[in-house]
């Protein structure tokens, strides 16, 4: 195995390309603790525990932030209504405890939930996507429609008045990160109106992110330079949603690169084109053309080890 590794590393460096092969012991494929004998448990399921709730009064998701045409209609992080969030495949939304939102990093992120409990959920939980944080508190709110989506049980007796395991609304789940697949919709930048109002001044958020990583760098520069000139952009967290700042943009069409990461494995992807036009706005959005599908494994022995370290080991697919 020590042979077959270093080949295998040898391989990747010389090659450039990012190449992860998941090696998962049979193991690890065993049910854990508490699971009914007739599901499929995998182990990136293990270390991941929290709670979900519904959002009863369906205030609480609209409160956490404005849709993109600056009402209060729509959901945090820059997105407008539900029904253009299809990310993960179902546009069920929810949002996330500071443990989950990492202080607006998780704004776009899909997660798969299933209760812990084995007789109150169907097997296949629910999908969804976070699309606000919130402040001083752990575990997930869904939209009652989410909530009921996970809750969904065939074959439930109409004499069922009282499901084991949802005392007070809240139940335990067990929940992993899933890549979203906006079938429709490229990665997009929206302007942000407060960063960008001087001249030299913008600031970015990203919208409709696919896969299973986050963006690590964002850098910037004239559309038509030769060669290109990058400029770094600096994150900023404010309103619980992350915007990519600088106060030295070039005047002029601009063009975007960014790196795409999930732990300590990355990659530089460069929208080509006129991503920005010149004559850019605060509050618009522009579709960058690239469509980000990298998706993050690593071995089951290391997620299966905690919360805490499973996504120190992710590497990009």
């Amino acid at each position: 195995m020590a042979v077959l590794t270093k080949v295998l590393l040898r391989l990747f460096f010389t090659t450039g390309g990012l190449i992860v092969f998941l090696l998962c012991p049979a193991s690890c494929l065993a049910r854990p603790p508490h699971s009914s004998s007739n599901s499929n448990y995998y182990c990136d399921w293990c270390p991941r525990r929290s709670t979900a709730s519904p959002d009863l009064d369906a205030s609480l998701l609209r409160s956490c932030g404005t849709s993109r045409d600056g009402d209060d209609g729509g959901f945090g992080c820059g997105y407008g209504a539900a029904e253009q969030l299809d990310g993960g495949g179902a546009p069920h939304v929810a949002a996330a405890g500071a443990d989950s939102f990492s202080a607006g990093a998780g704004c776009g992120a899909c997660y798969q939930l299933r209760c812990r409990d084995r007789r109150v959920c169907g097997d296949g939980g629910v999908k969804v996507v976070v699309v606000a944080g919130l402040a001083n508190r752990t575990g997930f709110v869904l939209t009652r429609e989410a909530f009921a989506a996970m809750m969904a049980r065939p074959r439930v007796s109409s004499n069922d008045q009282l499901l084991p395991g949802l005392g007070g609304n809240v139940v335990e789940v067990d929940f992993r990160r899933i890549p979203c697949e906006y079938k429709n919709r490229n990665l997009s930048v929206r302007i942000d109106e407060e960063g960008s109002r001087h001249p030299a001044h913008l600031a970015i958020t990203f919208l409709y992110q696919g896969g299973q990583t986050d963006i690590a760098a964002v850098e910037l520069s004239h559309a038509h330079a030769q060669p290109p000139s990058w400029r770094p952009m600096a994150p900023v967290g404010r309103r619980g949603i992350v915007t990519w700042r600088t106060s030295s943009a070039p005047a002029g069409p601009l063009q975007l690169r960014l790196v795409v990461t999930a732990g300590v494995g990355g990659k530089w992807l460069r929208a080509g084109g006129d991503v920005l036009p010149a004559d850019w706005r605060p509050g618009q959005v522009h579709d960058t053309g690239l469509r980000v599908r990298d998706v993050a494994l690593s071995s089951c022995a290391r997620s299966c080890r905690g919360a805490a370290t499973a996504g120190a080991s992710e590497e990009l697919r």
